[in-house]
């Protein structure tokens, strides 16, 4: 008798790969210092409700950074999270079926595919949309209210431990390599 073989759906930005400080280096990049805006780590999923960013408390300023550094490559320059593509592959060495997913609107160039290719992760799909149409075995995201709609339809939920998630159905992890651990490693 053969195993079924279980899915995994993981996001992306402040999952796999480090959006708050690609957006922090953009920003300092475009001349706005420590002193002047120290863009501490979020303590919302909204980033506007965390002061000491150039955008804090105004959706439309955050809208034109991120569309700005979006279309200056950030998505491109995210640093991955250490051991995250290393534990993402022993999962997917050990039979999960792995789906990249992400619900970056503004990713017509592709770049989050060629990313996720030039750091090494190796997945089997590649979703680009509302998660919460899909029902995976498990989710690793940092979305609080996409955790939670998933943990309510009984996927299993998996999330970083930003101050913003913290409280959010599921497993909490820090270092990516634990991940494979939580899940066992195995189908």
């Amino acid at each position: 008798m053969t195993a079924l073989t279980k899915t995994i759906m993981v996001d992306i930005d402040n999952t796999i790969a480090d959006y708050t400080n690609g957006l922090r280096d953009y920003i300092r990049e475009c001349g706005h210092g420590e002193d002047e805006c120290p863009c501490p780590e979020p303590t919302a999923y909204d980033f506007t409700l965390t002061d000491g960013w150039p955008f804090s408390g105004d959706s439309k300023a955050f809208m034109w950074w991120h569309t700005r550094a979006v279309a200056d490559g950030l998505y491109s320059r995210e640093e991955p999270y250490a051991g995250a593509a290393e534990a993402l592959n022993q999962l997917h060495d050990a039979g999960w079926n792995v789906i990249m997913a992400t619900s970056r609107a503004d990713d017509w160039r592709g770049e989050s595919q060629r990313w996720l290719h030039r750091n090494g992760f190796q997945f089997d799909g590649y979703y680009n949309g509302d998660k919460t149409l899909l029902t995976p075995d498990v989710l690793i995201d940092d979305r609080p209210v996409t955790l939670e709609a998933m943990a309510a339809k009984g996927v299993t939920v998996l999330h970083p431990d930003h101050a913003y998630c913290t409280a959010a159905p599921g497993q909490m992890f820090h270092w990516r390599a634990a991940v494979p651990l939580i899940l066992g490693g195995v189908r």
